[in-house]
């Protein structure tokens, strides 16, 4: 993570918990409670040396916890010396008193054996200290206790009242929040070993800054009034502001790409196709438009964590200094470029296109394989053989690289970004319709009424939490207990080919979750998080697993039980999107989701055959907003007059209805256990639907 132009390697935020950018306001000093007073000191001290106080007791403590270490025997997990020789004298220096907590903690008949509070009083802050040779995300091997620190204080924090807390085994120190309606990790982390081992300053006053106790709540009655908690709620705002100006600039963009690809003197053959309305209709031309800025922000996620590129250093500069999206960024963010007529950086970026495309060109710089309907070779066909000037690139990257905060001009970070971010940038897209000017060919988005006509509309996040936590976090439960049951009634059975997690994981990811109307994808999103954390649980065997297994499961619930429907199509590409960017992980191609996402309408139909044995009703063509009301009388028409004349004609399509649909389904199942490890096995897969 790079901030203020100092890269902090020991530094790893998860989830939403702070911004990034925050951390630079933080190492200046320029946000709220950063002052000497705010930490206790008087108005003459200065902060700068308290820390440096901190940091020359820190690297003492260090050194005789390290001279220890060494003596001890290798099987001992270090929990004594740890606690007493490095992790509470360290906690004094920051301003604490830790108390030994000797009781564990009984709640909903859960013991939670909290190892600290940060003074005495049970109600005090909770702090967790476990021994540096045991993994904060990792449950020792001996079973006891029963969660990881990382999942005991998580859980602890989602049962009670306290809000804020701590978990370190001494070398990684995790501040926690409670996060009991979130579906990700969240959590802001420092690695003091790699910080004091690579005499790592900055990044030690920073751990300062957000460690230090006058940052902490004193206990459970005004834990909504610390700092933390402010810097967060800071950060949810400011994530407001960013998915504004996301929105804008999402809106600029489209409109710069739009304009610049029509005026090209170049593009003649573009504007003969638009002329005519027949190959190509200004919504196919927009919709093109929109994948183009799904590639680039795709590209931009995908760089800015590090999801491309394997280890390889070499291939990897090759890569960022020759092809990447964060080059272009670099020069659409110099202040000084103007129009010169060339169209080399268009070019190139249709080169950085086939790296990634069915033929998976950027195998050989160590590149992930993507392709499918996002990067195909031939999703962009009206764009692919045109030429736009470097000018009107450069603006729409700026656009989305940039944006306007309190008069600064800041840089959307990318690796921080929710994939619910994209949800606000489709609902202001609903409020368009292209017009493109046929005069001087100016690329417009007029406001329109698409959103009422589809029905089409942005749920919260709020809401998803709770529909999450009341509608799929019961059928998961069900679904195991149940399965645990027929395993346990089937324990005398020899004959059984699979194992205890082996039939769990089957049967979590046999759970079909379908969303009618997905809009942006915004519930199957928040439901493959919370269907890939269990499923990720049993894989490894730990209440809050790392990252990567997290990762590698949502990718596998994606595949397996993730279905949507929507009227726009605007949103059923964007909800593709969605889950691609939610769904991948390095060194696999993005999920075929043709058969998963469909665009229709999931409210009209039939859901009992048998109400047509009279034939179809005269009200099914009864006209609707944005119906055109002559041809539905027209339909009416001669539905009533093909069903009084050829009944037995009408009816004869469903004869061998029942035969076709065992076919259908069974054919579905085989399409679906088609894995997707591979572009060519992704390519089989689009090819057998």
């Amino acid at each position: 993570m790079s901030v203020a132009g100092i890269t902090l390697t020991g530094v790893q935020i998860e989830g939403n918990l702070l911004a990034a950018d925050m951390t630079a306001e933080l190492l200046a000093g320029n946000l709220k409670g950063q002052a000497p007073e705010d930490f206790g000191f008087t108005k003459t001290d200065k902060l700068a040396d308290e820390i440096a106080i901190a940091w020359g007791d820190a690297k003492a403590y260090w050194a005789a916890f390290q001279r220890q270490l060494d003596r001890l025997d290798p099987d001992d997990t270090a929990t004594s010396v740890t606690r007493e020789l490095w992790v509470v004298p360290l906690l004094r220096s920051l301003g604490y008193n830790p108390v030994y907590t000797a009781k564990a903690e009984v709640v909903e008949g859960q013991t939670y054996a909290i190892s600290h509070r940060a003074e005495l009083g049970e109600n005090k802050l909770p702090i967790h200290i476990i021994g540096c040779r045991i993994k904060v995300d990792h449950r020792p091997p001996s079973g006891t206790p029963r969660l990881s620190a990382h999942a005991l204080v998580q859980e602890y924090l989602n049962k009670t009242e306290h809000l804020w807390a701590i978990a370190t085994n001494g070398f990684r120190w995790r501040l926690l929040r409670d996060s009991s309606l979130m579906t990700r990790l969240t959590y802001v982390e420092f690695d003091l070993e790699q910080i004091l081992n690579g005499e790592n300053f900055a990044e030690f006053g920073l751990f300062y800054r957000l460690f230090h106790r006058s940052r902490l709540p004193e206990g459970m009655d005004d834990a909504d009034k610390c700092l933390l908690e402010y810097y967060h709620q800071e950060a949810l705002q400011q994530g407001g502001r960013v998915r504004d100006r996301l929105r804008d600039g999402v809106e600029k963009a489209l409109i710069q790409l739009g304009t610049g690809f029509l005026q090209h003197p170049s593009n003649e053959n573009l504007r003969q196709k638009l002329a005519a309305g027949t190959e190509l209709t200004d919504i196919g031309y927009y919709r093109q438009l929109l994948r183009l800025i799904y590639r680039l922000l795709f590209l931009m996620v995908a760089e800015s964590r590090n999801l491309l590129i394997g280890e390889d250093v070499e291939k990897a500069r090759i890569y960022r200094e020759y092809y990447s999206i964060e080059r272009l960024r670099e020069l659409a963010e110099r202040p000084h470029w103007r129009r010169e007529g060339f169209q080399d950086l268009w070019q190139g970026l249709r080169v950085t296109f086939l790296l990634f495309d069915e033929n998976w060109r950027g195998k050989y710089l160590g590149l992930s394989p993507l392709n499918g309907d996002l990067f195909g070779s031939y999703t962009l066909p009206a764009l692919d053989d045109c030429a736009i000037d470097n000018h009107d690139l450069l603006v729409a990257i700026r656009e989305l690289s940039l944006y306007q905060d309190k008069g600064q001009l800041r840089r959307v970070n990318y690796a921080a970004l929710d994939v619910e971010e994209l949800g606000s940038v489709y609902e202001s897209l609903l409020d368009f319709h292209p017009e493109i000017s046929p005069k001087n060919y100016e690329f417009k988005l007029v406001f329109g009424s698409e959103r009422k006509t589809t029905g089409s509309y942005y749920t919260p996040p709020q809401l998803v939490g709770q529909l999450i936590k009341t509608a799929l976090e019961p059928v998961i439960e069900e679904k195991l207990r149940s399965t645990k049951e027929k395993l346990r009634n089937a324990e005398s059975n020899t004959s059984t080919t699979l194992s205890n997690h082996q039939e769990l994981e089957k049967a979590l990811l046999d759970l079909k979750i379908v969303d009618p109307a997905c809009g942006s994808g915004h519930f199957l999103l928040a439901a493959a998080r919370r269907v890939g954390k269990e499923l990720a649980k049993i894989r490894t065997g730990e209440p809050e697993p790392g990252s990567e297994p997290l990762k590698l499961a949502i990718r596998d619930v994606i595949q397996n039980c993730i279905y949507g429907v929507d009227l726009n199509p605007l949103a059923v590409d964007l909800c593709k999107v969605a889950l691609w960017i939610e769904g991948f992980s390095r060194g696999f191609p993005l999920n075929f989701l043709d058969h998963r996402i469909k665009c229709g309408n999931s409210l009209v139909g039939v859901m009992d055959l048998s109400c047509l044995k009279e034939g179809i009703p005269d009200e099914a063509f009864k006209p609707v907003t944005g119906d055109d009301k002559s041809l539905a009388s027209r339909r009416k028409k001669e539905n009533k007059n093909q069903r009084e004349t050829d009944l037995q004609g009408q009816l004869s399509i469903f004869n061998h209805l029942e035969q076709q649909r065992t076919e259908y389904i069974a054919s579905f199942r085989e399409l679906g256990e088609i894995p997707e490890t591979s572009p060519q096995q992704v390519r089989e897969k689009q090819e057998s639907r």
